[in-house]
């Protein structure tokens, strides 16, 4: 089972958030002004736009002796921004250029204390983070637990089986009760920069639809942005990945140099795995892959591995270390490789399972399911 820790909406928003020009864009009806407490007069108070390589900064002012303060700041268009007193204290709003926008809080705690008027976008957003915060606090909680009775079953098998399976259903209850509350906060609100925020916490391959109907719904009321325009990016990427789809050719260099093609095993079940030497999750993995491959090899299925390393005497190791008989490639471009973006994941192991015609059949794989899948595909006469 896998224990997924929480990611703060805001570092989520700086990913899918892009940089766009101000120049043409109209602000005159702009306003942003509040009041926080234990501020202190003369305090900075600053006004940031998150962007896909982090922030710009666009504007600060002083908070007045009553705890008040004010932008008219020029540039606004819809997107995201960031209010901040230091780099860790700040409130991630939702702007468009004629709102008048109200913000109170607690300035030694604002990101955890403020409350907006004004802008629906960023009521919405709060409402998410706040629902999102609770369900990965549980998720946090259950794990620690988890973690603790870990230790004391003191490294014994059947106890961690146990232990594992104990907590498993509470774990996915948790998982799927906010599942359903993120899908209808998206159908509540399919034209919202905040659903932006929603989306990325459903896994793109099982809620595929749904990425695919917020594009619609932004697209059409929003056709200029930049930050939609990025997000109809992802989800074109991401309907190329999508089971079904023939999965894109790699061709790399083997160990010995040659070039070697995903295309070229056409007619056989394949397995891409993508890894690295210096990877310990993708070295743990390994004795299952080899399993697999051991176990499925004469039957029209073989493992294709791309690595990711940058040493290929290292690579060279681990192969034999483990005993990898099948095919190896590798650029030696650690993350700059092109394989990563053409295959649109950021972390490894990551693994894909093609059928005989090339097609992807399903993504980062479980053990089980891993064996399970392999078995029917190569035994299905009709593939």
């Amino acid at each position: 089972m896998k224990l997924k820790r929480f990611i703060l909406i805001a570092a989520v928003i700086s990913i899918i958030a892009a940089c766009h020009n101000t120049k043409n864009s109209s602000s005159s009806g702009f306003e942003l002004s509040g009041k926080l407490t234990e501020a202190g007069p003369g305090v900075l108070i600053y006004l940031d736009r998150i962007s896909q390589d982090g922030s710009t900064h666009l504007d600060s002012t002083k908070i007045g002796s009553d705890g008040s303060f004010s932008f008219h700041t020029k540039g606004i268009s819809k997107g995201f921004y960031i209010l901040r007193i230091t780099e860790s204290d700040f409130a991630t709003l939702i702007l468009d250029s004629s709102e008048k926008v109200n913000v109170t809080g607690d300035a030694q705690f604002l990101g955890n204390t403020y409350n907006v008027t004004g802008s629906p976008d960023t009521k919405l957003f709060c409402e998410l983070n706040n629902a999102s915060k609770i369900n990965y606090a549980q998720r946090d909680s259950l794990q620690k637990m988890f973690e603790a009775k870990i230790n004391l079953a003191g490294g014994k098998k059947d106890k961690l089986d146990s232990l594992n399976k104990a907590i498993e259903g509470p774990y996915d209850t948790i998982v799927e009760r906010h599942v359903r509350y993120l899908i209808g906060f998206l159908k509540s609100n399919m034209t919202s920069f905040a659903s932006l925020a929603a989306i990325e916490q459903l896994s793109p391959d099982k809620y595929l639809s749904y990425y695919t109907s917020l594009d619609s719904g932004l697209s059409n009321r929003y056709p200029n942005s930049p930050y939609v325009k990025l997000f109809t990016d992802k989800v074109e990427t991401l309907k190329k990945l999508a089971p079904g789809a023939m999965a894109p050719e790699i061709s790399l260099p083997d160990t010995n140099g040659k070039m070697v093609s995903l295309s070229g095993f056409k007619g056989k079940v394949v397995l891409i795995d993508f890894w690295a030497s210096w990877c310990g999750p993708c070295k743990a993995a390994l004795p299952h892959v080899v399993e697999m491959y051991k176990k499925y090899k004469d039957k029209n299925f073989t493992v294709f591995s791309v690595s990711l390393d940058k040493d290929k005497d290292h690579w060279l190791e681990a192969i034999h270390q483990f005993g990898l008989k099948w095919t190896q490639v590798s650029d030696l471009k650690y993350w700059d490789s092109p394989v990563v973006s053409l295959y649109n994941f950021n972390s490894i192991p990551f693994t894909i399972l093609v059928s005989k015609e090339g097609k992807i059949v399903d993504k980062n794989l479980d053990e089980q399911s891993m064996d399970e899948e392999i078995g029917q595909l190569v035994n299905d006469k009709k593939m």
